[in-house]
């Protein structure tokens, strides 16, 4: 009994060994802190599960508390008649991370032809200032910190980025870290402006 129990602690550090090399590290000063991101936050799920909102579907009115703003809602910023371009994010996701200086490439060569619209998921306003300013995007940001935002656009992974033409119909989304050249094809296959 006693070289079985030994055979399997070698057998699941061997394991652990191999987890860690095949997904390769990273810089742990480009994360941040889990605890002081999450701290506080809960979330609620929708009541309503058929509530998510699917390709062809209008885009949700959801109420926005904008980071380092004012509250609104997203129909006065997409009652604009522009498409908009919204990207679910958090500040422990590593792809979000890598994705939202792409985000800002494809954002400042566009102008306002179409709108940008980040949105924190389930962190504290300090953790979402923190990566903004860590990514340096200058697009709008706005709060989620119970998911239930998240959730109605079908965020359940992140990062999640979902296209909304002038009529303010979803017309395609994206689950995964997207690049600039992935950015400009999902506008350019939506017939939205791209660079």
């Amino acid at each position: 009994m006693l070289a079985v129990t030994a055979i399997a602690l070698v057998i699941a550090g061997l394991a652990a060994w191999g987890a860690s090399s095949l997904f390769g590290s990273r810089n742990d000063s480009e994360a941040v802190d889990i605890s002081e991101a999450l701290d506080d936050v809960t979330y609620t799920p929708p009541a309503d599960s058929g509530a998510m909102a699917k390709i062809g579907q209008p885009a949700p009115n959801v109420p926005l508390d904008m980071i380092g703003g004012d509250s609104t809602e997203l129909a006065a910023i997409a009652g604009r008649r522009t498409p908009m371009l919204i990207n679910f994010w958090s500040s422990t996701c590593v792809p979000c991370l890598k994705e939202m200086p792409a985000l800002e490439s494809v954002h400042a060569d566009i102008g306002d032809q179409v709108i940008f619209l980040g949105i924190n998921a389930q962190d504290k306003e300090a953790a979402a200032k923190k990566m903004i300013s860590k990514t340096g995007v200058s697009y709008d940001n706005a709060r989620d910190p119970d998911g239930s935002i998240s959730t109605r656009f079908g965020a359940l992974a992140l990062p999640r980025t979902v296209l909304v033409d002038g009529d303010g119909k979803i017309v395609a989304t994206h689950t995964g870290e997207l690049t600039r050249e992935k950015i400009v094809s999902l506008l350019s296959e939506n017939n939205l402006p791209t660079p």
